[in-house]
């Protein structure tokens, strides 16, 4: 469903879309390869279908890498997305300056090579082992470690120091960062909001006051000043122009308002997004570094933490529709618009379908005549 909504003419207007676009595309990636390389494997075994037990493994094997690279395309995105928007927040003239569709595309571009070259390694880590099925008595396959996976310092280099740093410490940092930056400048503009509207209110009530006095004592006025006549046609003409200013502005005015609001309505959106992502992603996170101490990695509770962690990171790509569909209000009209249509086009099978029956039977009674 995010796809279809991101996807849709009116969301593609806005460049961040576009990021959030490929990051659905990335997590759908994320959870179909995860299927294949998590439950796929205990379905087979749980179904007792030999097919299926021979396919599983070979399925496993390939959907691995495929994984993780869809994860760090999922997380650098992230990152992208929640940097544009601090740049959008707390930097607009730069970012309208940089910020184009063949700069977004390059980015994006650039992040998806770098989650494959980053990942290029995972393809060689897991291969398929002839064996004897104890269940089925038949020739099988199962999945085991390469030797390049149990490297020692393939181990520490890449898959403990690399991955910590590159998959949850510069990302955690980064996030966290452009998070309060965004959150504090948002803070900041809202207070000012309130003072400008505190003056503003306060000018308004000076200047009221300001006309009843010279109100109350326009006679004394007129009998002291010789040119009344045209001090009043100029009070008339500064009044007309006053209104005539404030008719004008007024839209502008309102549709800055609306704008402001539009677009701190989808920083607040991302600020959530990324939230739920650092929530998501932080027993993963654990577990990696962890993963340093061998006593841990043999125990039961590290094999239970890394199944949460990864189910966890899994429900982060699944939950971001109920983001999205809370804060986010032109994703919502969108999604409730294709809903309703939706509704409507099943209502108009209903009608047509008794009618089509009536025309089939009455064209089959003239074929019998």
């Amino acid at each position: 469903m995010n796809i279809y909504v991101f996807s849709h003419k009116q969301m593609r207007s806005q460049l961040v879309n576009w990021f959030l676009l490929v990051l659905a595309l990335s997590d759908l990636c994320v959870l179909v390869s995860s299927f294949f390389v998590f439950s796929l494997p205990v379905v087979a075994e749980y179904m007792e279908d030999y097919e299926l037990v021979s396919l599983s493994p070979k399925l496993l094997v390939m959907f691995y890498p495929v994984a993780h690279s869809s994860h760090t395309t999922s997380v650098y995105l992230t990152i992208l997305v929640s940097v544009h928007r601090y740049l959008g927040v707390c930097h607009p003239f730069l970012i309208r300056r940089i910020s184009s569709r063949s700069v977004v595309r390059t980015i994006i571009l650039v992040a998806i090579v770098f989650a494959f070259l980053f990942d290029l390694p995972r393809w060689f880590e897991l291969e398929n082992v002839p064996c004897l099925s104890e269940i089925f008595n038949r020739p099988s396959e199962m999945v085991l470690p390469t030797y390049f996976y149990g490297n020692y310092i393939y181990s520490i280099v890449y898959r403990n120091a690399a991955y910590t740093i590159v998959m949850f410490m510069v990302p955690f940092v980064i996030l966290t960062w452009v998070n309060y930056r965004i959150i504090s400048t948002l803070k900041a503009s809202k207070k000012l909001r309130r003072t400008m509207t505190q003056i503003q209110g306060h000018a308004d009530s000076e200047k009221a006051c300001f006309v009843q006095h010279s109100t109350n004592n326009n006679n004394h006025i007129a009998s002291t000043i010789h040119n009344s006549n045209e001090h009043r046609s100029s009070i008339v003409s500064l009044t007309k122009m006053a209104k005539i200013t404030r008719k004008f502005s007024g839209p502008y005015m309102k549709s800055g308002d609306a704008n402001e609001r539009k677009e701190n309505g989808i920083t607040i959106m991302l600020v959530a997004m990324v939230t739920g992502f650092l929530m998501f992603n932080l027993l993963a996170f654990i577990n990696n570094i962890l993963e340093f101490f061998e006593d841990y990695k043999q125990s039961e509770l590290y094999t239970m933490l890394v199944e949460t962690g990864t189910l966890l990171v899994n429900l982060n790509g699944a939950i971001t529709i109920v983001i999205y569909m809370v804060f986010g209000s032109k994703y919502r009209a969108i999604f409730l618009n294709a809903h309703k249509q939706k509704e409507h086009k099943y209502k108009q099978q209903k009608i047509d379908t008794p009618r089509l029956k009536t025309e089939i039977d009455t064209l089959a009674s003239k074929l019998l005549i």
